[in-house]
């Protein structure tokens, strides 16, 4: 008889241990996002200083994933949506990839999510982006390695992070938008060399050769997304 009892009870502990988990996966909804857009984004849960939910999620494609439910009363959960723009490859340039990211503040997208609910949020394309980057763009035609160099600091190129640039190669440099590129020079081994004096503008990428005798600007181009 006892033991009838202890089956019993063990078959009811089983059966609300099943219902529990049951219940628990309905809680979830199943959400699809689609990168409308023409750019690589990145989909951060709640502020742009928020948790990743995909990171860099190419043009086209989409990601699934399961969410707990708004809790906020209809207000809806917030996804704030950052893009990327490669500005050098490492196939292209032998300096690993070079990536500058902007953020629409109207692109944050609410969505009421219910429990055991399906949705499919759809990333748009961005209208008023704010870039906080510019960069340089040193192309080495001379037959030797060069260092870029302001009173006594070597800079590191973006992507690799390596200081010297081989004879042949293409070094770049991250910059904060708005500062002034001014005492900066081109070192080859014992030789200095001035480089030329402008303000750099966020959203810019600035072209320049460096021969073995002169740096020279060669073009600019403005970051399009």
């Amino acid at each position: 008889m006892f033991a009838i009892k202890k089956f019993v009870t063990l078959l009811a502990l089983l059966s609300l241990s099943c219902g529990k988990h049951s219940f628990d996966s309905y809680l979830y909804s199943s959400v699809t996002f689609f990168n409308n857009s023409s750019y690589y984004v990145s989909i951060h849960s709640s502020s742009f200083n928020g948790p990743v939910l995909i990171d860099k999620l190419a043009s086209g494609m989409r990601y699934s994933t399961t969410l707990n439910p708004s809790d906020n009363y209809g207000i809806g959960s917030m996804f704030s949506i950052e893009y990327w723009h490669l500005v050098a490859s490492d196939a292209e340039f032998s300096c690993g990839d070079v990536w500058t990211s902007g953020i629409d503040p109207n692109a944050q997208i609410s969505q009421n999510i219910e429990e055991g609910k399906d949705y499919v949020i759809k990333i748009p394309q961005p209208k008023n982006l704010e870039l906080k980057e510019a960069f340089l763009k040193i192309l080495n035609t001379s037959d030797n390695y060069y260092e870029l160099n302001r009173l006594g600091t070597f800079y590191r190129q973006a992507g690799n992070g390596e200081i010297s640039v081989s004879s042949g190669k293409v070094g770049i440099y991250k910059l904060l938008g708005g500062v002034e590129i001014k005492g900066y020079t081109i070192t080859q081994v014992f030789n200095e060399y001035p480089f030329p004096e402008f303000t750099a503008k966020n959203g810019y990428i600035y072209d320049f050769e460096f021969n073995g005798h002169s740096v020279e600007k060669t073009g600019e181009q403005k970051i399009i997304f």
